[in-house]
């Protein structure tokens, strides 16, 4: 009867991570159903029995080893270990069994996990997850294969049958990256200076690790070329920051190479489940954004799926992020033609409150810089009227040409010039004042025209002819006066 009691504990001790509600029909049947409520596809589950019996009253009596197992050879490795020791049977192994922790429970699934037979007493591979088993037993549930893409491995099942169903109470990880103060609402997409400093955040949270015994989870990281990871310590690697459940976190390490880095986190076993990852780290936008049309920022996540193969990892879909920045072109033009004009000088500024702040391109750190009025950078059109601020934010600047081309009046007004986008969902441009061509640059172009000056008459033309004519009728009519006085003296 004692016997009876420890086997009939089985049904209370739930050694898979499943949350499970039993049904049960009538005793001593030998039909059985068994329901794995996983709604992922792709899973191929099957029963093995363990042990066999007879099932009266919610109990399982009259033991023996299930053809689904190697029961000789289970016992010689079962009687390794302490707990097991004086076992001598099939009976005797399920006594001591059912008065195992969750935690010893699992391990001794595991091992039976190694010593099946091949006798597989139900398979299935659909939605949904139902098989059939005949015979009273206790029986072991896998996952046949192992799982790819996102989804994670079903862990090992332990079940004393009746109809029974079990849930999944084990849980994929799934990460998010955003860009910290971005343009668009989603944190998707922005757009900044070329030299500025780019914050980017994932996060994540604890899954559910029971049956595991060690949980592996491993950030893949790959930046654009335009993007250059910080690191501030100057020790060759990216330098990140983790916490989790609000607490930093340092038990990881960090592998860069180029562009691409990984954040690995060896053991997550003891971490809370439900506790949030947070992961953050910059970059810096680089001279290489001045000629692409976006700078991307690329995120997977791999994490342990499988927790009978330690080798085995599922991975996330990748998550991209986008960054921007500007050009202004200066299409120059002599007001009235077509003709351009090489030789105006502009600077470029914007409003800070009062403050007007000076485009600087930094030539040695190949970065954008606001500065004052004295240090400002002036660009020269050239023969097609063309001069540029390149690596822009989108924003409202104004440009003041301090010398006009020569024969031209200066501008007596600066040219205010405003960039903007628009992002969709995923961060990406959906429409700009600045205009992409063929993955190239974003610029906006801004056409501006020149008057000449008021033209003086020339030496040798019409002008000067006129003062002659005038200038002989005048001595003429002096010269007449004067014979005219003589003749009157006389």
């Amino acid at each position: 009867m004692k016997k009876m009691k420890k086997v009939g504990s089985l049904l209370l001790a739930l050694i898979m991570v499943f949350c499970m509600s039993t049904t049960v029909f009538a005793a001593n049947t030998n039909s059985h159903t068994i329901t794995i409520k996983n709604d992922k596809a792709g899973h191929t589950y099957s029963a093995y029995q363990v042990f066999k019996g007879d099932i009266s009253n919610g109990k399982l009596t009259n033991i023996e080893w299930g053809a689904g197992v190697d029961g000789a050879n289970l016992l010689t490795e079962l009687k390794k270990k302490t707990a097991f020791a004086k076992c001598t049977d099939a009976e005797s192994v399920a006594d001591v069994v059912a008065t195992l922790s969750d935690t010893d429970l699992d391990a001794f699934a595991k091992t039976v996990n190694g010593f099946l037979s091949t006798t597989v007493a139900a398979s299935v591979s659909t939605k949904p997850y139902t098989m059939t088993v005949s015979g009273d037993g206790y029986y072991l549930v896998k996952d046949k294969a192992a799982v790819t893409g996102d989804d994670a491995a079903t862990k090992i099942i332990l079940k004393v049958v009746n109809d029974v169903e079990v849930t999944p109470k084990s849980s994929t990880p799934s990460i998010d990256k955003v860009i910290v103060n971005a343009d668009d609402t989603k944190g998707n997409g922005t757009a900044q200076d070329v030299g500025s400093v780019v914050k980017f955040k994932l996060t994540s949270s604890i899954p559910a690790m029971d049956g595991y015994d060690t949980y592996k989870y491993v950030v893949n990281d790959t930046m654009s070329a335009g993007l250059t990871p910080v690191d501030a310590d100057e020790d060759g690697k990216i330098d990140v920051s983790v916490t989790i459940g609000g607490t930093s976190y340092s038990n990881f390490t960090v592998e860069q190479n180029g562009q691409k880095f990984t954040i690995t986190f060896d053991n997550l076993k003891g971490q809370k489940v439900g506790d949030v990852v947070e992961i953050t780290y910059s970059a810096t936008i680089n001279e290489n954004a001045l000629t692409t049309d976006k700078e991307t920022n690329t995120v997977n996540l791999q994490y342990s799926n499988d927790p009978n193969n330690s080798n085995s990892l599922g991975k996330t879909p990748d998550k991209t992020v986008y960054v921007y920045d500007f050009d202004i072109k200066i299409d120059k033009f002599a007001a009235g033609t077509n003709e351009k004009l090489a030789g105006a000088e502009f600077i470029l500024y914007k409003m800070d409150g009062q403050n007007k702040l000076y485009y600087k391109y930094n030539t040695t750190d190949k970065k954008v810089e606001w500065v004052a009025e004295a240090d400002a950078t002036k660009v020269v059109t050239d023969a097609k009227g063309v001069a540029s601020f390149k690596g822009l934010d989108s924003e409202t600047y104004y440009m003041h040409e301090t010398a006009a081309p020569k024969g031209y009046n200066l501008l007596k007004s600066d040219v205010e010039v405003t960039i903007t986008a628009t992002y969709g969902d995923n961060g990406q441009i959906t429409s700009s004042t600045a205009v992409s061509s063929a993955g190239g640059q974003y610029i906006q172009t801004k056409s501006i025209e020149n008057k000449s000056g008021a033209e003086l008459p020339a030496t040798g033309g019409i002008g000067t002819t006129i003062f002659y004519i005038l200038g002989g009728v005048l001595l003429v009519g002096a010269a007449v006066m004067l014979v005219a006085r003589r003749r009157m003296r006389d």
